[in-house]
């Protein structure tokens, strides 16, 4: 016989069915409706949305309220060429890329391809064949991560031969800038390859292997406003969709243009004002009026010489390095004191160079070093380190980059997943999915900041886990009811109530601690266990 309940529930979500049918007209849970009725349900719904009231924001209207304008393809990834290729920019791709990738200290190998525990005997024999794939990684590791974090991307061309899977390949001729990827519903789809100024090649994506980065902030750029994407937006099935070329995006350097030109500008600044400073310029007045005009011509060609040879030999020296170690004279006839020569001396726009600093250089470094997500103390600066911070400063200061090498360890994974794919379709006509891979690809560098901070929060997860049991060893000593205990550790000790309720439940059946000295339960007989060999003590005594 039924139980009356569940035919009364039964009952009810029956009677309410067509209410709740109704009511997702209006947006209710789609929980009880059938897949028509949901779809029908929707389309009734988006039927019913006015547009005379709704405010147009395009995406012109978004890229005109920033400073950045809206550049081409190609002027995106120019401006990224010159930056990664200035002294302080390279050096923090740099340092992400090492801190992300690590390094054994002899064989120098960054990732490892380790084999799963729940792994079975055959899959751990195809991990184990792997071994010439992951060589091949490593040897590509620094490349396309230090491509990927500077312009957002990194690409490998492969070569694969079927019964031997992938046997070579080439980073240097896909350069980011070159490859246009084609992407449909997020997924790579295939790559427009720039050979020349009207020559391209299209490849498909088994040959070639794209480390994507996260794009996190939208680049005003030409392809998101020409593609409006309303034939993807608005299509029902995949089917329908078409290719769409990827955005430019996802590089370290995102954020960092303004700061970048800012530095650039504060150091063209102070260099033209050393510059400056450095001319030494002197008016020399000479007084001709008794000369006759060959005289004259004579005085001024004969000190123009002079002048000239004096400016030579300077900067003979200065370029040989050579110290001058000879007294020169320079002869000037003076009749009277009419040829007598006035000289005045110019100097620099900035007073000689007094007065020149580098605060506003150093401001927008470390604004630039912010930006890019490393302490500036990491680039070379290490003058900056507080001394508050010890030893460990290192240690702390790497901090910040550790989430962008975290970014940057899950791109390259995903990297190496694909390059183990299409090796095991070429080789054996298979690969493994997502959740079912039987390896796990493995990094050997630690960055320091993480390991401190992980070693500190299992410090403290095992203080805290120490204390409890000394709390929970009390309570049991006390024994008090259940509810008390329960209670005592989800308002007392904060516990979360599933884990108080475990706790105390726990404790009630705990068995108690056994004596020392004791054998069996509490209240049973003890019996005397006879030494081998042994005897009456006071017969020993007397024996003695």
């Amino acid at each position: 016989m039924a139980n009356p309940n569940t035919r009364k529930k039964l009952s009810e979500r029956l009677g309410n069915f067509g209410r709740q049918v109704g009511d997702a007209l209006f947006g209710v849970s789609l929980s009880d409706m059938s897949a028509q009725q949901a779809a029908k349900s929707a389309m009734q719904q988006v039927e019913r949305l006015p547009s005379f009231d709704a405010d147009y924001v395009g995406v012109e209207m978004i890229m005109g309220a920033t400073d950045a304008p809206v550049r081409t393809r190609a002027q995106i990834y120019q401006k990224r060429q010159f930056m990664v290729t200035d002294g302080l920019i390279n050096t923090a791709l740099r340092q992400h890329v090492q801190m992300a990738l690590g390094g054994h200290e002899s064989t120098g190998e960054v990732i490892f391809c380790e084999k799963k525990p729940t792994a079975t005997a055959e899959e751990k024999r195809f991990v184990d064949e792997l071994a010439g794939l992951v060589k091949i990684l490593n040897e590509n590791a620094h490349t396309v991560c230090f491509n990927a974090a500077g312009f957002g991307d990194g690409y490998t061309r492969i070569y694969a031969v079927k019964g031997q899977g992938v046997v070579a390949t080439d980073s240097d001729a896909v350069y980011p800038p070159l490859v246009q990827a084609y992407e449909m519903l997020g997924k790579t789809v295939g790559y427009l390859v720039s050979t020349g100024q009207k020559l391209s090649s299209r490849l498909d994506h088994l040959k070639i292997i794209r480390m994507k980065m996260p794009r996190m902030i939208l680049i005003p750029q030409m392809k998101v406003i020409e593609n409006a994407q309303r034939i993807n937006l608005e299509a029902e099935t995949p089917d329908q969709m078409v290719p769409l070329a990827s955005i430019a995006g996802g590089s370290f350097l995102d954020a960092a243009e303004q700061d970048f030109d800012n530095l650039y500008a504060a150091l063209r600044g102070l260099v033209g004002q050393r510059i400056s400073a450095s001319i030494d310029e002197n008016l020399l007045a000479l007084n001709m009026s008794d000369m006759t005009k060959e005289q004259a011509k004579k005085f001024k060609e004969n000190m123009e010489k002079m002048l000239r040879a004096m400016k030579t030999r300077a900067e003979e020296q200065v370029s040989s390095g050579i110290y001058s170690t000879a007294r020169h004279f320079h002869m000037l006839p003076v009749y009277g004191e009419k040829q007598l020569t006035q000289v005045s001396s110019f100097q620099g726009a900035s007073n000689g160079g007094t007065g020149l600093t580098v605060d506003d250089v150093m401001f927008h470094a470390k604004k630039l070093a912010g930006t890019l997500g490393i302490d500036i103390s990491m680039l070379g600066f290490a003058d900056q380190l507080t001394g508050g911070l010890g030893e460990g400063g290192f240690n702390r200061t790497s901090s910040q980059a550790a989430e962008r090498a975290r970014i940057l360890r899950t791109a390259f994974t995903q990297y190496a997943n694909d390059m183990i794919d299409r090796h095991m379709l070429a080789k054996y006509g298979w690969c493994w999915p997502d959740d079912e891979r039987p390896y796990a690809i493995n990094f050997y560098g630690s960055i320091a900041a993480l390991e401190a901070e992980k070693q500190a929060t299992q410090e403290r997860a095992m203080n805290k886990f120490a204390i409890l049991v000394q709390v929970l060893a009390q309570l049991r000593d006390l024994g008090l009811p259940t509810d008390m205990v329960e209670h005592m550790l989800a308002i007392q000790a904060q516990l979360d109530q599933e884990a108080a309720q475990l706790y105390a439940k726990g404790l009630k059946e705990a068995k108690p601690p056994e004596q020392p000295g004791m054998v069996g339960q509490p209240g049973d007989p003890i019996d005397l266990i006879d030494q081998p060999g042994g005897g009456n003590n006071e017969e020993e005594e007397n024996n003695g």
